[in-house]
């Protein structure tokens, strides 16, 4: 059996971006301290969604019965 290709081509990709990020300078806190602060709202948001839609669905299944 030979080497599959995807699997060298993914080891190939991975190896590449662990150099690259290896080689990356240590200035990008800010960036990835603002990128959290987002993705945290963006999770507070959804979780606000699904609360007002659970409370809406509730409340038609109550007056249902």
């Amino acid at each position: 059996m030979g080497t599959d290709p995807n699997f060298t081509f993914l080891k190939a990709f991975f190896s590449a971006r662990i150099d690259r990020l290896r080689n990356v300078r240590d200035d990008r806190g800010a960036i990835s301290i603002e990128t959290m602060m987002i993705i945290a709202g963006l999770v507070v948001g959804a979780a606000v969604a699904v609360g007002i839609i659970a409370a809406k669905i509730n409340e038609k299944a109550a007056t249902i019965k």
